[in-house]
C-alpha cells in the first residue's frame, strides 16, 4: 500500500528515519556504520509500518547529484601522484574483480536465476549507490541489485576487523 499525498512528506519521513539510523550507526564506530545505520533504519521502518511511502522521482536525481558532488569534492591533486604509484595494482585488481563479476553474472543468467542487466549490476564491483542508481535508470531490478550490494557491504564491514588482524599477523615483521 502506498501512502498517498505529497511525495515530499515521504522524503521528509525517510530523511528523519534515515538520519536517526545514521546517527546510531555512526556511534558504533565501524566503517560504513552511518550508511548501514540509515539503510537499516529505513528498512525496519518500512517493515514496521508495512506501507510504501511515495518518493518523487526527482529526489533520486538530487541524491545522485549530491553523491557525485561528494565524490568529486574528495579529489585532490595528490591523488594523481598516488595513482601513478599504484596504477598497475589498481588496474589488475579492477580487471580481476570485473572478470569475476562477469563470470558470476554469466552463471546467474544461464541458470535462469536473474536477467542479464540485474545480474551484471548485482555482481559488478562498485559503490552500492552507483550500482543501484544504474539499476534504477535501466531495466534491471533495483531491489535485487540493492540486496546483492547491501549484503556485500555488510559482510565486508562485519568481517573486516578479523581480516585486518589476520593480515597483520601474516605480514608482521619478526622481532629483531
Amino acid at each position: 500500500m502506498t501512502i498517498e499525498g505529497n511525495g515530499f512528506v515521504g522524503v521528509a519521513i525517510y530523511l528523519l528515519v534515515g538520519t536517526v539510523g545514521g546517527l546510531l550507526g555512526s556511534r558504533l564506530k565501524v566503517a560504513g556504520g552511518t550508511l548501514l545505520g540509515a539503510m537499516l533504519a529505513v528498512i525496519f521502518f518500512k517493515a514496521l509500518v508495512n506501507r510504501e511511502i511515495a518518493i518523487p522521482t526527482g529526489f533520486t536525481f538530487i541524491m545522485q547529484v549530491m553523491i557525485g558532488i561528494m565524490v568529486g569534492a574528495s579529489y585532490t591533486q595528490g591523488m594523481n601522484k598516488l595513482f601513478a604509484k599504484v596504477a598497475i595494482p589498481v588496474i589488475i585488481s579492477t580487471l580481476v574483480l570485473v572478470t569475476a563479476g562477469v563470470l558470476v553474472c554469466f552463471v546467474l543468467v544461464k541458470t535462469g536465476l536473474l536477467d542479464a542487466s540485474t545480474s551484471y549490476l548485482s555482481t559488478s564491483p562498485g559503490a552500492m549507490t552507483a550500482m543501484v542508481a544504474l539499476a534504477a535508470e535501466s531495466n534491471a531490478h533495483s531491489p535485487v541489485v540493492l540486496a546483492f550490494h547491501f549484503f556485500r557491504v555488510a559482510f565486508i564491514i562485519l568481517t573486516a576487523p578479523l581480516v585486518f588482524r589476520v593480515i597483520q599477523v601474516w605480514f608482521a615483521k619478526p622481532p629483531a
